[in-house]
């Protein structure tokens, strides 16, 4: 099947105009930063919330943008029609089991807000960059990914929750092109508190030595504890932001995984943090496997890596969902930046469409038949 005929056709529809279009009250399952970025969004599109849910066990009288935050069972008895608009995300298991729950029972969409900036993917951004899209797609080394890479694109456009349901792969699908069993020297650039270092040596990987790179000093804390109690390993922590260029940046600091060097719109206390490339802090090493996860930094951490890529020609481990772009843009650039590759896309189970990873492998690694 060609390129064009995989990726959703260019209608001009999205989930805005299908919300503009409702004649269902619009009530927003959320609330905090998540539901902020909504009303943001609705404003841009002439859209008004009639009111605002939360799951029972969440709903203790809280008021919201001047609102009491309802019950389910208060929206059912106040709205006899009405159309549920998701302002959260979440990857736990229960949580999801509920949502797509629900969506087989009433309406509701999932808006793709983006995680960093305020750039929507909406219908005339996928028209404007469809020859992008068809690119990226065209990247990519097996049915799985390219599958997942229209599924995404068709979630992202249509809010429709049982579409993200379906845009994501099996557990084992990361872990096979990761191949741990070869992995001796690990770098992660966003470490966070460790959690994909303990990963990857929870599933055997002979590590030696790993690199972990932390810019939110509550989280640089927690990494620089469990790196202490770790034996046989020799876990280097930086606490810096990558960038392209060596200086200092103003980081939105939250003390979680949202943590952010550009200027993501939600509340958060900001710091100056030293900016170096990944070419300096490894100098002449050689890592295995890399992971960038700098909440959309990603660019930018790509072009200060390059000297390391081409040395190294390590397996690249990259996020492409903070920015609308991100999903053509990075896939691109790695692309230019790692000759004779195979590129692939895995997505975890979550909503929204986040989660999403870029992997690229270098040739000489083999065949991956398990992938």
């Amino acid at each position: 099947m060609r390129d064009e005929e995989i990726l959703p056709f260019d209608t001009g529809e999205d989930i805005w105009s299908r919300l503009s279009s409702e004649t269902r009250p619009l009530i927003i399952y959320g609330m905090g930063n998540g539901a902020d970025k909504l009303l943001t969004a609705f404003a841009a599109h002439g859209l008004t919330a009639a009111d605002f849910v939360a799951s029972d066990g969440f709903v203790r009288g809280q008021v919201f943008h001047g609102k009491r935050v309802l019950s389910f069972s208060e929206v059912r008895e106040k709205y006899p029609q009405y159309a549920l608009v998701l302002a959260f995300g979440s990857s736990r298991t229960e949580v999801l089991d509920g949502i797509f729950s629900l969506a087989r029972q009433e309406k509701l969409y999932v808006p793709d807000l983006p995680v960093v900036g305020e750039e929507l993917f909406d219908a005339a951004f996928y028209h404007e960059h469809f020859d992008d899209f068809k690119a990226a797609l065209s990247l990519f080394e097996d049915e799985m990914s390219r599958e997942l890479y229209a599924e995404i694109l068709r979630a992202k456009l249509s809010g429709d929750p049982l579409a993200l349901e379906r845009a994501c792969t099996p557990d084992g699908a990361t872990r096979a092109l990761m191949m741990p069993e070869r992995v001796r020297s690990y770098v992660d650039a966003g470490a966070y508190t460790g959690d994909t270092l303990s990963e990857l040596i929870s599933m055997g990987a002979p590590l030696r030595e790993a690199v972990c790179i932390e810019p939110d000093v509550k989280n640089y804390r927690k990494l620089t504890a469990y790196a202490e109690s770790l034996t046989g390993v020799k876990v280097s922590c930086v606490q810096a932001a990558l960038w392209n260029e060596a200086g200092e940046g103003v980081f939105q600091r939250g003390g979680n995984r949202n943590s952010s060097l550009m200027g993501a719109s939600y509340e958060a206390k900001t710091a100056t943090v030293p900016l170096l490339t990944l070419d300096e802090i490894l100098g002449e090493g050689m890592p295995d496997l890399i992971k960038y996860d700098v909440e959309g930094a990603e660019e930018e951490a790509l072009l200060g890596s390059k000297k390391t890529l081409a040395r190294a020609r390590p397996t690249v481990l990259l996020s492409a969902y903070h920015r609308p772009r991100d999903l053509y843009a990075l896939p691109l650039l790695l692309a230019r930046l790692t000759p004779d590759y195979r590129y692939y896309l895995r997505r975890k189970r979550c909503l929204p469409a986040w989660e999403t990873l870029c992997i690229a492998v270098p040739k000489e690694k083999g065949e991956l038949h398990d992938a």
